[in-house]
């Protein structure tokens, strides 16, 4: 689960809720600086104070167990993220329905911009580049395209655009895809108007909220995500609202300087 969220909203009062509301397991493990230490909730607590008390505030804090992870970044010029990625055991306490629920409030109090949830190992395997990957782990190379590769040219790499569910990020870290649910904020509809997202009815659910974000859920179960028939509605999805055309203007144009950095200057991984 990842969400990408405005600045403001990342206040030391409303972090500590995240770390009540959305870390869904018991971490061992934290990092706000360069060295991952135990975790401690206190320390935790005078790190962070620590880092609020500053004029300017950027940093990236990494809550873990080994399984599952909360990782909440506030850089330099990306906007701010939440990423969650949730072990399987976390489900035997919560259900992905009930997860779903906490982060479509999370976006709606929050004025979330863009988010998405997806299966790890899907996210892998639909950006992942090494040939070599795929063969060892046997997978099918059917259908797939290649490029140069971009450190040696005369080898040649994944073109990920041949799968549906590649990611594309803005400089600013504004996400374009196309996974299992998706949230669309009011400041994204600048990039893909709200009308266009709405009339998308080939997926499993299409939702307006009270505060005119969008949720958009393209299958129903998560974990059957390469069905044929979920990769169509992947495919179609992208090809309706136009996600890959608006993406590479998108990422052209943050080449040189645009309205986000000029007004935020602000600085995610995708999942994994």
């Amino acid at each position: 689960m990842k969400m990408v969220i405005p600045e403001e909203v990342v206040t030391l009062q409303n972090i500590n809720k995240w770390l009540d509301e959305l870390v869904l397991f018991s971490p061992t493990k934290m990092r706000t600086k360069l060295t991952e230490r135990k975790f401690n909730v206190k320390q935790l607590q005078r790190e962070l104070e620590t880092l609020f008390s500053n004029e300017e505030v950027y940093f990236q804090l990494d809550l873990n167990d080994d399984t599952s992870s909360f990782t909440l970044t506030k850089g330099v010029r990306q906007l701010p993220s939440i990423l969650c990625m949730f072990n399987k055991s976390v489900y035997d306490k919560i259900s992905v329905n009930e997860i779903v629920e906490k982060f479509n409030s999370f976006f709606q109090i929050y004025n979330g911009i863009v988010g998405y949830a997806v299966s790890c190992e899907d996210q892998t395997w639909q950006n992942n580049t090494d040939i070599e990957a795929f063969i060892e782990s046997n997978r099918s190379l059917e259908h797939v395209t290649f490029k140069p590769d971009f450190f040696h040219k005369d080898k040649e790499m994944i073109d990920i655009e041949s799968f549906p569910g590649h990611n594309h990020f803005s400089k600013e870290g504004i996400w374009f895809g196309s996974s299992w649910k998706m949230w669309f904020g009011k400041k994204y509809y600048s990039f893909i108007p709200k009308d266009k997202l709405l009339a998308f009815s080939d997926g499993f659910q299409n939702l307006e909220f009270n505060d005119e974000s969008i949720s958009i859920v393209l299958y129903e179960n998560i974990w059957e995500y390469d069905k044929p028939i979920n990769r169509a509605i992947q495919w179609k999805f992208r090809k309706v609202v136009g996600i890959d055309e608006v993406a590479h203007k998108v990422i052209n144009k943050s080449k040189t300087p645009n309205r986000w950095s000029e007004r935020l200057n602000i600085s995610v991984e995708p999942l994994r």
